[in-house]
């Protein structure tokens, strides 16, 4: 079984370098995985009316203060001056969460607009020991799919579920059916009132019940701001792979002074509920990797065609049936290096393009294709064959 680098590498999908340790140089393949992934959960954000953000990465330690972080992450964060010489004043972000309390703070909020959702892919760093990088799997700088709820208690119950029904929606199209559901507590160190714990908690639990979901409780796993739900799949050889969370947060609102006037016309406190189906975009490649050992799905692959002349004849045809599918949005590959046909076909193998298409006389003359998946070959016409991908990739 080959590991997600060695795959990565197969397929030309990134690398690392030491001069950047914990970091993804990412290739025109590599990249346009990424994108097709971050379109997916995009277009899943929007359909469930989260908008999209973005907010800056280096930002004032007085924040992280504010937030806690200094007090409780500090270890995990990198940090900078405003110029050479100065103490340390800014830090590079580990999480999104406070640069969105900023974004609420800006306005006056009230219970109508509630929840306020919103949605960011934030470039985040942390300082993760040299001896636990592994490929994209454990990174430096990474991309979060990094949503947050701000909503009353009272609504907070069905936005949990209905980031349940999101994050099964997400991992079925990737053909995960085994998900374990685990409800994290009240760790030793923690900010805030047992209370507001247990309330928290118990609507994390109920959540899990009313989405008819199994569940099973981590004592005093939950983070310093609140208990959360953690998402772990399970592939085929059952390994398990820790993905989403979702978490309750009844602190930074308070930490941040956040408010929204009720029905009553009173002020409110808020509460945020932050969450990620994927937790990091580059760790679900890392993932997928490994679980497909390469072989993705046809709807999110990077390159899902191979064209493949077999007469100098038909070179231009092959051109044209390139620039046709980048017309219509399917990346294609134009197979013309050195080597017999067989050669070809091997290379188109070995990148495990799953749609390999040869053309020659017969495909110039007739406007068609000779279409190679896996052992079974098919003639067809061009548009069938375009009609065919669209279907495919149409998830």
């Amino acid at each position: 079984m080959q590991t997600h680098r060695e795959i990565a590498q197969q397929l030309d999908l990134f690398h690392s370098d030491p001069i950047a340790p914990g970091m993804i140089f990412w290739h025109p393949n590599g990249w346009q995985l990424f994108q097709d992934i971050q379109a997916h959960i995009r277009s899943i954000y929007r359909q469930d009316r989260f908008q999209e953000v973005r907010t800056p990465q280096f930002l004032k330690k007085d924040l992280w203060e504010i937030s806690g972080h200094m007090a409780m992450y500090r270890e995990a964060m990198f940090f900078g001056g405003e110029a050479e010489g100065e103490e340390a004043s800014y830090a590079l972000k580990p999480m999104s969460c406070p640069a969105h309390i900023l974004l609420y703070k800006r306005g006056i909020h009230s219970y109508r607009e509630l929840p306020l959702k919103w949605f960011e892919f934030g470039l985040v760093h942390r300082n993760e020991s040299s001896g636990s990088l592994n490929g994209c799997l454990r990174l430096r700088q990474f991309t979060q799919d990094d949503a947050h709820v701000f909503c009353a208690w009272s609504q907070a119950k069905e936005e949990i579920k209905a980031f349940l029904r999101r994050a099964k929606q997400v991992y079925q199209a990737y053909g995960y059916r085994q998900l374990q559901i685990k409800v994290s507590t009240r760790p030793e160190s923690a900010l805030g009132s047992e209370q507001d714990w247990a309330r928290a908690e118990a609507i994390l639990i109920e959540a899990c019940q009313q989405s008819s979901e199994e569940y099973e409780i981590q004592v005093g796993e939950g983070a310093f701001y609140g208990p959360k739900i953690e998402l772990a799949l399970e592939d085929s050889i059952g390994r398990i792979w820790q993905c989403g969370t979702v978490q309750l947060d009844f602190n930074l609102p308070e930490r941040f002074g956040l408010e929204f006037t009720n029905s009553q016309g009173q002020p409110e406190r808020p509460i945020i509920l932050h969450q990620a189906v994927y937790g990091s975009l580059e760790r679900w490649i890392g993932i997928l990797l490994e679980v497909t050992q390469g072989k993705l799905p046809e709807w999110i692959h990077p390159m899902p065609v191979a064209i493949i002349p077999v007469e100098s004849s038909a070179d231009e045809y092959a051109r044209q049936v390139v620039a046709r599918l980048l017309r219509e949005d399917i990346n294609t590959h134009m197979e013309s290096g050195d080597g017999s046909i067989g050669r070809k076909i091997k290379r188109c193998y070995a990148a495990k393009i799953p749609n390999i298409v040869i053309v020659g006389d017969r495909e110039v003359g007739e406007n068609s294709v000779m279409l190679r998946r896996g052992k079974e070959q098919e003639h067809m016409s061009l548009e069938a064959f375009i009609a065919l991908l669209k279907h495919q990739r149409g998830h």
